[in-house]
């Protein structure tokens, strides 16, 4: 069943060159197709470079296909071809950057993983999976890029008070230690272990992150640091510990 929408590009946020040349909805599966294809004699940015009015080279994918959000309670899928660039100025050839999906080989579009990471804060990845029939290994795999690329860039030049507190990974003794600013209330670090070398690993992230052990104090959770861990803990980080609290509430 085909279906005519008017101003149908601007409803997903299709912008020229690209436009939606068709959608289909498939009664027997319950979901929708949108076909997207791009103006003859279009030109692109290099994906390399970033050199702008670059001629399509060649057909990289004929049909590749993204996940997107639900229309109504169906299904979405974006189909396009994948046109490749030959640079003039740094001489690559490059597939383009399509603007609905910024991961390189991802199945999914932004939108997409926007969805799935306002979710992921409140449910388990399983109830998710369900929810949008997807598999919850590519659903981790979302969640993995965006956490990666936040830790990639995180700054703790800041950071002068840590708390930490420990939780069970999974069942059984399989640990993870978790270090907070205490000043912005959320997580800087996440280990695994529950010994006195989950301080030298948050050193080390901490130091890496712009941050320095030197001036930082600590606070800790009764339960989670026995006495002879301070030893440990005091050569980490120096200067005079916060006093010992019985709980801490941070953002995950």
């Amino acid at each position: 069943m085909s279906i005519e929408v008017q101003d149908i590009d601007s409803v997903f946020h299709i912008s020229e060159p690209w436009y939606i040349e068709r959608c289909v909805f498939d009664e027997e599966k319950e979901c929708l197709h949108c076909y997207i294809s791009f103006r003859k004699g279009a030109t692109f940015s290099c994906s390399n470079c970033g050199q702008e009015h670059q001629k399509v080279y060649d057909i990289a994918d004929h049909n590749r296909t993204w996940r997107h959000l639900n229309f109504f309670e169906y299904p979405c899928y974006i189909h396009a071809e994948l046109p490749r660039t030959e640079c003039i100025n740094c001489g690559k050839i490059h597939r383009v950057h399509v603007p609905w999906a910024i991961k390189r080989r991802s199945n999914f579009t932004l939108l997409f993983d926007a969805w799935i990471i306002a979710m992921a804060k409140d449910m388990p990845m399983s109830a998710i999976s369900r929810l949008v029939k997807e598999h919850d290994t590519q659903l981790w795999r979302i969640l993995h890029y965006y956490v990666d690329q936040a830790i990639a860039v995180q700054d703790l030049s800041h950071v002068t008070m840590i708390g930490t507190d420990e939780t069970s990974a999974k069942k059984g003794h399989n640990y993870v230690t978790i270090f907070m600013d205490l000043k912005k209330k959320n997580v800087i670090h996440v280990t695994k272990g529950k010994d006195s070398s989950t301080w030298e690993e948050c050193k080390k992230h901490l130091e890496s992150h712009g941050g320095s052990s030197e001036k930082v104090r600590y606070q800790r959770c009764r339960w989670i640091c026995p006495l002879l861990l301070l030893r440990e803990q005091q050569k980490t980080f120096p200067m005079q510990p916060l006093p010992l609290i019985n709980s801490t509430s941070f953002r995950l």
